[in-house]
């Protein structure tokens, strides 16, 4: 999965360049780490759902790989952004990433960021981010539309879900939060303690239920079932579609894939996001219902 999230129709506005110190990571998975940045009170302006971006040639261990691709791409190494998943009124930013791999055959090039913020960033370290921008988020109005959140996530497209069922429930929106969260295996699952806490703390607002794709689900806390997020999954929670609103993270086609297919005049396969949004779309949500972010 790549680091970046593209989401659609993405609002211009000025972002600011902010010097940040991290203060802790936490590994979720064997190659996921949240890291908590400290900011400055001041600097805590944002809306959940949101994302930062980070500069790969700010760090010095880098600069032969990044020379190295922007030899053969011919062009400059973009900043990498990264969902937040913390909450305006938290005391740290957070970001989670999971490392990229390299697979011969599969990737377009080697991973440049995510490796050395997963494993290779101690805590002390300052950092330079961009931030805050981003459309995926709960609208001013949500309210008047709905009392009913759909969140249909995969991988590390939870990381800015998680950011607003907290916001939500903290402000006391009164929004019931529905989360369907696919993972290949248990250990896999990111946030698993925190969405747990979230389950029996919210009992009334939050329902949880972890989609386990290649293992039978054993010990999984709240609710787990064997298998993908399917039609018949979907239709459970959609019981009206003129009171629903969806969040849909994870995996989506890569802008380079959208551009060789392209070249040769065929439509890429599509994946999490596609899939998804395609059914809510069957369900009868429309556009106005329905927002999306995936990773390239």
């Amino acid at each position: 999965m790549a680091e970046a999230p593209v989401a659609a129709h993405a609002p211009r506005r000025k972002v600011r360049e902010m010097q940040v110190k991290l203060v802790d990571v936490r590994m979720e998975t064997e190659d996921t780490a949240t890291l908590f940045l400290d900011v400055g009170d001041g600097n805590r302006n944002y809306t959940a759902g949101q994302f930062l971006t980070v500069d790969p040639h700010q760090f010095g261990v880098l600069e032969n790989l990044i020379a190295y691709l922007e030899d053969i791409k011919g062009s400059k190494e973009k900043p990498r952004a990264y969902s937040m998943g913390s909450a305006p009124h938290e005391p740290y930013v957070m970001i989670t990433v999971k490392e990229e791999r390299y697979w011969p055959g599969e990737s377009k090039y080697p991973p440049v960021l995510s490796p050395l913020l997963t494993f290779h960033t101690p805590v002390g370290s300052e950092l330079v981010i961009s931030g805050f921008t981003g459309p995926y988020t709960i609208p001013e109005d949500i309210t008047d539309r709905t009392d009913n959140i759909l969140h249909v996530c995969a991988g590390s497209g939870i990381v800015p879900n998680l950011a607003l069922m907290k916001h939500s429930l903290h402000v006391g929106d009164g929004l019931r939060h529905v989360l369907l969260y696919s993972n290949r295996y248990k250990k896999d699952i990111i946030y698993y303690a925190d969405f747990a806490k979230l389950a029996r703390q919210f009992s009334d607002k939050v329902e949880i239920v972890h989609c386990i794709t290649r293992e039978d689900p054993v010990d999984v806390e709240p609710v787990a079932r064997r298998g993908r997020i399917d039609r018949d999954l979907l239709q459970k929670y959609i019981p009206d579609s003129s009171n629903c609103m969806a969040y849909c993270c994870g995996p989506g086609v890569l802008p380079w894939e959208k551009k060789e297919a392209r070249e040769k005049g065929e439509t890429p396969e599509p994946k999490f996001v596609e899939n998804m949004v395609s059914l809510l779309y069957e369900f009868g949500l429309d556009k106005k219902q329905v927002k999306q972010e995936s990773w390239g």
